[in-house]
């Protein structure tokens, strides 16, 4: 496993946690933190034994978003900087999905940020790319960017409509306004909001559930499907779809999906 500066990277009960680690400036993201994020999701994604990850913020917050430091030199480089921001998401993963943030989609193993304090700016946008969001009752999320005099980066204009509606969409990035847990639950932004005593064990218990009782193979498939259906219609999903079932039912965890429902027993799914 790599030494990790900005971040921590744990696994238990088939879990990994990926925590940001800079909590003195509230996990604010940097480059570094950037490339130790990716290296730990595909170092997950790989792993046979991991079935889900969390993805957290340690301190006080999730992430207050882009670090002062990196605003400051984009600033100062006058348009230069914009350079980077063409950079691919790594190599293996689908091209619609190739991107910046955006290729967390492709990972096949269910992504849940768990999201306490502030999640703003680029921590709002890493988030959106997640397939669950737990809040915590105290988390509180901004889109920032035309506060900042910047745009819907990072295909958020894209993403962010398909989870809570056109409307919302527009109000959150137009004013950038500040919302709390239960306004993001109402709008379909938080999958869940969880009480702050006990937040991050109430998360892990969440992704063991995951974990124990659904298979990660179908986990995979779904997750390949959602996603490619936002852009598909039903005729090209439903083709989609008749092709998945017909793999599925010639798999090893089909067979067990069936087995342990007859047997009334806990599922022991392989992933195969």
């Amino acid at each position: 496993m790599p030494d990790y500066e900005q971040i921590t990277y744990e696994t238990s009960d088939r879990i990994a946690t990926i925590t940001l680690n800079r909590p003195g400036k509230l996990n604010a993201w940097t480059r570094r933190m950037e490339a130790e994020v990716t290296s730990a999701v595909q170092s997950a994604a790989a792993d046979d034994s991991v079935r889900a990850i969390v993805l957290a913020g340690a301190g006080k917050g999730f992430c207050a978003g882009a670090d002062l430091s990196l605003l400051s030199d984009m600033a100062l480089s006058n348009g230069a900087a914009a350079e980077n921001l063409t950079i691919e998401g790594p190599a293996g993963a689908p091209a619609e999905f190739r991107y910046k943030h955006a290729w967390l989609l492709s990972v096949p193993k269910p992504i849940i940020a768990a999201i306490h304090g502030p999640c703003v700016g680029l921590g709002f946008v890493v988030s959106l790319y997640c397939d669950f969001r737990f809040a915590c009752e105290n988390a509180r999320f901004s889109v920032i960017f035309s506060r900042r005099g910047l745009v819907a980066e990072y295909g958020i204009a894209w993403m962010l409509p398909r989870l809570v509606g056109l409307g919302n969409a527009i109000e959150l990035a137009f004013t950038s306004k500040t919302i709390d847990a239960s306004e993001a639950l109402r709008i379909g932004l938080a999958t869940r909001v969880f009480a702050e005593e006990n937040f991050q064990a109430r998360v892990h218990q969440a992704a063991c559930e995951l974990a124990a009782t659904v298979s990660p193979r179908s986990l995979a498939v779904m997750k390949r499907q959602i996603y490619r259906a936002l852009d598909q219609d039903l005729g090209q999903s439903f083709a989609l779809a008749i092709e998945e079932m017909r793999a599925s039912m010639a798999a090893a965890d089909f067979r067990e999906g069936v087995a342990h429902f007859l047997e009334k027993r806990p599922p022991a799914f392989t992933g195969k």
